[in-house]
């Protein structure tokens, strides 16, 4: 789930917490605060010596300066926040995010979460050959619960210690604590790969595309989800997007720059559109910055009462991709 109002930068709430290096280990509930850079800061990703797409070796030019700078690269125009200020690897996705930080109560709003899986499921099944799935930054698991509930064979990966452990302790799902970038062994052979509002989150977005493409089956379907920088309300609300909001994004994608990364990674896409979500009132409330939000939200608690809302703002794309033979069109790293 994104920072930002409405709360949502997928069809459902499944929250990636990826980082190139894995899970920290720290006290829980121990949080970081990003190292702002100077407007005129320069690219410095450890993991890489230039941008994760073309490879150009060039400093990015400033978009804007937010909760960290916002940069683009002069030669293939990837947007991505300053790899100097990044905090994702060392940020603490303790119980303490998901109620009452990023999110009202995360937990509370399963069954929001299940309408729209059953949504997404519902594609899924229209173009997946087999029912086994792979669910990257799974977070509590109720993604998997719901397909789990179709007859699916579900799997997850989850970076964050609590949402990691809540999945398998109260739902009894097998998910791995950990990375993408660094898969658990026995993960291999998928239907289906799934990361919800996550490739945003990665400090390498294509070492993960590579990891996945070794997960799936020939006929295997990758499902993603991520924010639109090319869209109207980006372009409308400049500086101050929603997306821009969360201090763990590290990348803003178009369906230009995905679709070149997803060529290199050797995935031909399938499916591309804008979708909206149901979001509950109280994570309208949790993200809207409004005067009496956290009145009502009491308000509402104390009621039991939490309806949802149908939500499309057009700044969501959707991805389906197929694995097929990589292309000699990856940057030298």
């Amino acid at each position: 789930m994104s920072a930002a109002v409405v709360g949502a930068a997928t069809p459902f709430d499944s929250r990636i917490h990826e980082s190139q290096n894995g899970p920290r280990k720290e006290r829980p509930g121990r949080q970081h605060t990003p190292e702002m850079q100077t407007p005129n800061a320069q690219m410095s990703n450890p993991a890489s010596a230039g941008c994760i797409l073309c490879g150009a070796g060039n400093p990015g030019e400033l978009l804007f300066q937010t909760l960290r700078p916002i940069l683009r690269c002069a030669t293939c125009g990837l947007v991505y926040a300053d790899p100097g200020s990044r905090i994702a690897s060392h940020f603490d996705y303790a119980e303490e995010y998901y109620r009452g930080g990023i999110y009202a109560d995360y937990l509370a709003d399963r069954g929001v979460i299940h309408k729209n899986a059953f949504r997404l499921l519902n594609e899924l099944e229209r173009v997946a050959k087999g029912r086994s799935l792979l669910d990257v930054g799974c977070a509590a698991g109720f993604f998997l619960e719901a397909a789990r509930t179709r007859g699916w064979s579900v799997r997850g990966l989850e970076i964050s210690d609590f949402a990691s452990d809540y999945a398998r302790r109260e739902l009894g799902l097998a998910v791995d604590t950990g990375s993408i970038t660094s898969a658990p062994d026995g993960l291999s052979g998928f239907d289906v790969v799934t990361l919800w509002d996550t490739i945003e989150h990665l400090d390498r977005p294509d070492q993960a595309l590579a990891s996945i493409h070794g997960l799936l089956k020939p006929d295997g379907v990758l499902a993603f989800s991520t924010g639109d920088y090319s869209s109207l309300l980006r372009r409308l609300t400049g500086s101050r997007w929603r997306l821009f909001g969360d201090a763990t994004h590290n990348f803003f994608f178009d369906v230009g720059t995905l679709a070149r990364l997803l060529r290199q990674q050797g995935f031909e896409i399938l499916v591309v559109r804008h979708a909206g979500k149901w979001v509950s009132l109280s994570m309208i409330l949790q993200q809207s910055g409004l005067p009496l939000a956290r009145t009502l939200q009491a308000w509402l608690k104390a009621r039991k009462r939490n309806p949802a809302f149908y939500v499309n703002l057009r700044d969501v794309v959707t991805m389906f991709a197929r694995p097929i033979a990589l292309r000699d069109e990856r940057p030298a790293q």
